[in-house]
């Protein structure tokens, strides 16, 4: 160690000095109180032996400076004390003094007294190390919250939460949640919504949902369905996130035009199905693993369904809010949460939701992440009926070919080809949506020509490839036949063929897109669906859906050849 010592007798200065010296380590010697502060700013020594009576400047008062300055460094003052200046010397002890020595100084107590105090001062440095890192480590690790929060604002799309018919909450159980809310509606309108719950909570959690955003949306924004969307989500996680970490997902598609809800639930609460009223009319429990776990191809991704007729909506929830326990040590519970739900009107139901656990917890933080989600369906049904026609549009029907187009009139022209294999496997709209986003005069329309694709498309693959008839869809069950019989037929097809032909033509008034999807099959009694009214039956919406967005809508031959065209809004 480097000891100052400070006395005002030269031969006590000489014994100390040379005493600390044989002992290894270095003296310093000054011969009052102001030289001591002096050499203590140029020095800095780890200790100071200290006389207390002595000119110029005192011992205690020289003590006070150099504590002050010292800071939070610690600097070991011992006084050397005559007999007599004992009441000096509890001030001093009191003001800034660590220890004192009796003079004639005791020179083995004295060596006992350095040794301890070079122990101290050794674990005294490590402790401000170690507090040096931890300092630097909160600095780091606040940066990386930083960063993670601003990632998942950028990835996690607010705005499009703000979807009327959604409501939710979330709340972290530390600064960074692992929890996570997207919402997005397809090309065709379709809610898709999606609630996450990565391992733990904090950062690590944060980070292993972050890789689910881009599938969701960018595959929403195509036209996916939700099976094509967790496969892309399972393989992403496996990708990129150490080998034992899984997210609980579930993902919902509300489809107001069929009167459908999809859900898919992987490893979260049982999701609830309710009534206006708050009444449970169907119930969704996990009934797969979480995603990350086991490859896709051993997974099962295909949603339950459920059909409404009246208005209600979808409760999603992760198990920090039902499994929250107060100060007795009680769960939250799923009961108390569907009483609040059940008690509360269509408005404040989030609110008094959040309030109920409030004042269930009494004060206390929960230890885990919370997250609740609200859709809403059937409020406004979206069923098309054929409309009135413009007559500008009148008009413009009027001069578009009924067959095919002059090549004089055509920008562009967009052919796709299909064989039974591509039938299979080709996520045959959302793959040709690509193109059409990028036409600048069908961007802004992309919603319009998504519905119109993909119902001349489903048309012609279900009753001209494979068959099907609309009539499977009759009955309580009769959607969920119908679909166990198209995967049926699909998986056997051995020869088929559908061709989809986009012509952009250029008229008088602006642009218009030729839609012509034809197929191999034998047709079916298009004009019979075409008048029964949609709303009556539970089939023959997609004619009336074409109808309402076109200004054509023509069939051909025995009904395997579609042609339709539609102009554009900002025409």
């Amino acid at each position: 160690m480097r000891i100052l010592v400070v006395d005002d007798t030269e031969a006590m200065l000489l014994l100390m000095t040379r005493f600390v010296g044989a002992l290894g380590h270095e003296a310093i010697p000054a011969r009052n109180g102001l030289e001591a502060v002096e050499v203590w700013r140029k020095e800095r020594p780890e200790l100071v032996l200290m006389d207390i009576m002595m000119p110029v400047m005192s011992g205690p008062e020289a003590a006070v400076v150099i504590k002050d300055e010292a800071g939070e460094t610690w600097v070991p003052i011992v006084f050397v004390t005559g007999v007599g200046e004992e009441n000096t010397l509890a001030e001093a002890i009191e003001r800034a003094a660590d220890d004192y020595i009796h003079k004639p100084v005791n020179f083995r107590v004295l060596e006992a007294k350095l040794k301890a105090f070079g122990r101290t001062l050794e674990l005294n440095r490590k402790v401000r190390e170690q507090s040096a890192k931890l300092a630097d480590y909160y600095d780091r690790a606040e940066e990386e919250k930083r960063v993670v929060r601003h990632l998942m604002e950028q990835m996690v799309n607010a705005d499009r939460l703000a979807d009327p018919s959604l409501e939710y909450w979330l709340t972290p159980a530390e600064s960074l949640s692992g929890d996570l809310i997207a919402a997005a509606r397809t090309p065709g309108t379709i809610l898709h919504v999606m609630l996450a719950d990565g391992i733990g909570h904090g950062i690590t959690a944060a980070l292993n949902v972050l890789p689910l955003t881009q599938p969701f949306y960018s595959m929403t924004e195509k036209g996916y369905a939700i099976p094509d969307i967790l496969v892309e989500m399972n393989d992403k996680i496996r990708q990129v996130l150490p080998v034992g970490r899984f997210v609980a997902v579930t993902l919902l598609a509300i489809n107001e035009i069929d009167g459908c809800i999809e859900i898919w639930n992987g490893g979260m609460p049982e999701l609830q199905v309710l009534n206006r009223a708050g009444e449970v009319v169907h119930a969704c429990k996990s009934f797969s693993l979480p995603l990350g776990v086991v490859p896709s191809h051993v997974m099962d991704f295909m949603p339950e369904r459920f059909y409404f007729s009246e208005p209600g909506y979808v409760l999603a929830y992760s198990d920090g809010l039902i499994e929250a326990r107060n100060a007795q040590g009680q769960e939250f519970g799923l009961s108390r949460l569907m009483e609040r739900l059940q008690g509360s009107d269509a408005a404040a139901r989030m609110h008094s939701v959040q309030q109920s656990f409030a004042d269930f917890l009494g004060g206390l933080p929960h230890h885990d992440d919370v997250s609740m989600v609200l859709a809403s369906f059937g409020e406004k049904r979206c069923v098309p009926t054929q409309v009135a026609v413009s007559g500008e549009a009148a008009t413009i029907a009027s001069r578009l070919p009924s067959v095919a187009a002059e090549d004089e009139d055509v920008l562009w022209r967009y052919t796709l080809i299909l064989g039974a294999n591509e039938l299979k496997y080709v996520n045959t709209v959302p793959f040709m949506m690509s193109f059409v986003s990028s036409i600048h005069e069908l961007a802004r329309n992309a919603s319009d020509i998504f519905l119109i694709l993909n119902e001349l498309f489903v048309n012609a693959l279900d009753h001209g490839v494979l068959g099907l008839e609309s009539t499977l869809k009759n009955g309580a069950d009769g959607m969920e036949q119908y679909l166990l019989e198209r995967v049926r037929r699909l998986s056997d097809l051995q020869e088929g063929r559908i061709e989809i032909d986009l012509i952009g033509l250029q008229q008088e008034t602006g642009h218009v897109l030729r839609v012509c999807v034809k197929d191999s099959g034998a047709g079916f009694d298009w004009q019979r669906i075409r008048e029964r009214d949609p709303l009556k039956q539970a089939y023959g919406r997609g004619i009336a859906l074409v109808q309402s967005l076109c200004v054509s809508l023509q069939y051909h031959g025995s009904g395997n050849e579609a042609i339709a065209y539609y102009v554009p809004h900002n025409a």
